[in-house]
């Protein structure tokens, strides 16, 4: 009998391990901001933070400001990679200075980026909005304790003798007594932290924030980056659904994306149908809508819903004022909205708007019956003076 030490039985134990890696299911890709070492279509702004940062005037404050999927979290998580591993690659190599970083990329390997990914670096604080055990969703604000978690961690000397980043992920969730707990912070920044604020309502921001703070607006992706990126995110995908989902996305990978896991495209056309007669409304497949979009587990789909009728609202309203012709998202969906809008007068569907996106902002507060919440966003739409969606 062979023993384990000997040449032919390595060979053998090496030819099973790599058969047994050969047929284990591959880990699934991991494309969140924090762990996703690709960014494509904001190249310049990458550029702009990068000279910030080799001329040595890296503000200590930055907002990402831009409509949500775009990826401002992506370019958050890459300035933090990027900076928390300066204090090891910065200096001079072995052979003289080292040529000076072209962009933000981290390599996945690189042990600063796998921290980060797992959550798991000591110079890294990320403030989000917490999940609510009870209702099984995330609350509504980023809590002012979250956001005084902040302060004991820059009291503290870095970790690994570098760079000390906080993320505020969403930060339009951030309450008034959690954006004056940020303020102190902003007030005195410590050396060599860098806060980035990342939202899609920088509006909603204390005037005294806004002013210490570098502001960055990131625009929708372009077309041919939405492609790309659903090429690699949604592999399979036929030209037909692709096309519909960048029509669909406006430019956010992350909307494109969320509409290609619900089925969004199915809801779309199922929304479509219930429309397609108004001024009148086919009732009886409002209500089905409203059963199948009302029911517990259905969180996803009603959020996809409402947000596909506040973007008819939001097309109509532009074409309107443009006085062009709304764009086909399904095919020959933009002649069921010509004639829908030829039958209301100017401003009918910015109401309708307002009407809505206040029914789906009180349905999530105040945890109200999602079927009828749907039920009153198909009347608003016909009908935004309707006085029943009051509170």
């Amino acid at each position: 009998m062979p023993s384990l030490f000997e040449d032919d039985a390595e060979d053998d134990i090496e030819s099973i391990i790599e058969e047994v890696d050969s047929a284990a299911p591959a880990a699934p890709l991991d494309l969140s901001p924090r762990a996703n070492p690709d960014f494509s279509g904001h190249e310049a702004i990458e550029r702009e933070l990068l000279q910030d940062y080799l001329s040595g005037r890296m503000p200590h404050a930055v907002v990402l400001a831009g409509p949500q999927g775009i990826g401002k979290a992506t370019l958050a998580f890459r300035l933090a990679r990027f900076l928390l591993s300066r204090g090891e690659e910065d200096g001079g190599g072995l052979f003289g200075d080292v040529a000076p970083p072209t962009s933000l990329y981290l390599a996945p390997e690189n042990p600063v980026f796998r921290r980060v990914a797992a959550g798991g670096h000591a110079d890294l604080v990320t403030v989000e909005r917490e999940y609510d055990e009870k209702r099984g969703r995330l609350k509504n604000d980023i809590s002012v304790e979250s956001v005084r978690r902040i302060h004991p961690f820059l009291r503290m000397t870095a970790a690994e003798g570098g760079w000390r980043m906080v993320i505020v992920d969403g930060a339009d969730a951030l309450n008034a007594s959690s954006q004056n707990a940020l303020l102190k912070i902003l007030e005195e920044p410590p050396k060599k932290t860098v806060l980035i604020l990342t939202t899609s309502q920088p509006g909603k921001f204390l005037p005294t924030i806004r002013s210490r703070c570098r502001m960055v607006h990131m625009e929708p992706l372009p077309d041919a980056i939405l492609s790309e990126l659903l090429e690699k995110m949604a592999p399979g995908l036929g030209p037909d659904e692709k096309n519909i989902l960048i029509r669909m996305g406006q430019g956010s990978i992350g909307k494109a994306l969320r509409f290609y896991e619900d089925d969004g495209v199915t809801l779309y056309r199922e929304l479509l149908e219930a429309v397609s007669m108004k001024p009148d409304l086919d009732m009886v497949k409002v209500h089905k809508l409203a059963e199948k979009l009302g029911k517990y587990g259905a969180e996803q789909s009603f959020a996809t819903a409402t947000e596909i009728m506040s973007g008819w609202c939001e097309r109509q309203t532009r074409s309107s004022a443009r006085g062009v012709a709304p764009e086909d998202i399904l095919p020959g969906d933009a002649a069921v909205f010509q004639k829908i809008g030829a039958a209301y007068p100017a401003g009918h569907f910015f109401r309708a708007w307002e009407k809505i996106s206040e029914l789906v902002l009180q349905t999530d507060i105040y945890n109200l019956d999602k079927k009828q919440a749907v039920i009153g966003a198909f009347l608003a739409l016909q009908r935004p003076d309707y006085q029943g969606l009051g509170l």
